[in-house]
């Protein structure tokens, strides 16, 4: 099959809806169909060299977003010819952004099925747009409502935001087809990256937390988390790997709750690294209620590490509770419980490790999604 991806995101900006068209891409081929991804023009971004990675030229009208928002710029060039010369079987958008909306115009002009993948709750982001002054969240679910009725059908990564699209007034079939991970990345030997990254003893115990530093990933309550864990645990630091908005107030945070010298904030990592740094964790937390999914959730399982994460739907089948981590309810004294109860448990820890890294494998089996979305392809 030819299948053209259409996103509003890809490298070197680094978010779930990239890895997952990357990884998605790159096993289709191994497959034997050919996949063309048209993305944003992005400074950087070329350093990735692939003949059907083709970028058009595009402006950035909204930054600060999640994640940042391009327009593509109508030029009759050879990317542009590309398009239009092509006769592919099924065009894949992702992101639900301008660069979607093109991918939507291209199958309508080729008479071909458009299908989409809802990545993120875009909902719970209207702040980042005009500080949601100007597009609230009952707005932006009724754009996705007209949007996704345009498809053929619609991709989901887990059945939260399954149910959240369903919550809109969608109507046409909605598949649940999880990302996945090159898992033989995330099963590193070597330890020692992060601790010298940051200066720090190898003995000294690891609290991991990854992912863009904004409101909606609640982070103030890992600091607070940690805080509490201070209290009990004299030894062990925080590291927070990402970057954005937040970052200065949550610096600010950590030093009005007298962590600062045990908190760290790395800004982002290159991903080709982060094997290494999750390697090095001791036990990975996450506390964010807007995930469709939470690909640093699977990073961290695939990576061996126990995860203490807030009971939402969208990390099901990644934790299981009392198996490979805690589901728990956002509740600071809980979490703080549970991480220090692995932090002085090594057996346990252990255990939870061998089960993070086989329900990743298990569940998260990268050859049957992918054959699962093929035959969906050939259906549609």
């Amino acid at each position: 099959m030819k299948i053209a991806y259409f996103t509003d995101t890809f490298y070197p900006d680094l978010n779930g809806v990239t890895i997952s068209v990357d990884n998605f891409a790159k096993l289709l081929r191994k497959k034997g169909h050919t996949v063309y991804i048209f993305a944003p023009q992005i400074k950087g971004g070329d350093r990735k060299k692939d003949k059907n990675i083709i970028r058009l030229p595009s402006i950035k009208i909204l930054s600060n977003t999640e994640p940042n928002i391009y327009m593509p710029l109508i030029w009759p060039n050879k990317e542009f010819r590309k398009m239009f010369s092509e006769d592919f079987d099924i065009i894949h958008a992702h992101g639900n952004g301008l660069y979607s909306l093109l991918g939507y115009f291209i199958a309508k002009i080729k008479r071909k099925p458009f299908v989409m993948t809802f990545h993120v709750m875009h909902t719970h982001y209207g702040h980042y747009i005009f500080k949601g002054k100007v597009i609230n969240p009952k707005m932006i679910s009724k754009i996705l409502k007209i949007f996704g009725q345009r498809c053929r059908a619609m991709f989901v990564p887990s059945l939260k935001m399954k149910n959240e699209l369903i919550g809109y007034g969608l109507k046409k079939e909605i598949y649940v087809t999880p990302n996945f991970l090159e898992l033989e990345r995330f099963t590193v030997n070597k330890k020692g990256y992060l601790h010298k990254y940051l200066d720090l003893q190898m003995d000294v115990p690891i609290i991991l937390t990854v992912g863009r530093i904004g409101k909606e990933k609640n982070i103030d309550f890992i600091l607070k988390v940690f805080k509490a864990i201070s209290k009990k645990d004299k030894k062990s630091h925080l590291v927070i790997v990402g970057k954005g908005p937040e970052k200065d107030n949550l610096v600010l945070e950590s030093k009005r709750l007298g962590i600062a010298d045990r908190t760290h904030f790395t800004g982002v990592i290159d991903y080709d690294y982060m094997p290494f740094v999750y390697k090095d964790a001791d036990v990975f937390t996450f506390a964010s209620y807007t995930e469709t999914q939470g690909i640093c959730v699977l990073e961290a399982a695939a990576s061996g590490l126990p995860c203490v994460v807030n009971d939402d739907l969208a990390f099901k089948d990644v934790v299981i509770d009392n198996e490979n981590g805690y589901l728990l309810s956002l509740d600071e004294k809980i979490f703080a419980d549970k991480i220090l109860l692995l932090l002085k448990n090594q057996k346990l820890r252990d255990q939870m490790s061998r089960k993070s890294m086989k329900i990743a494998s298990q569940n998260f089996n990268p050859e049957l999604i992918t054959g699962e979305l093929v035959k969906i392809y050939h259906k549609l």
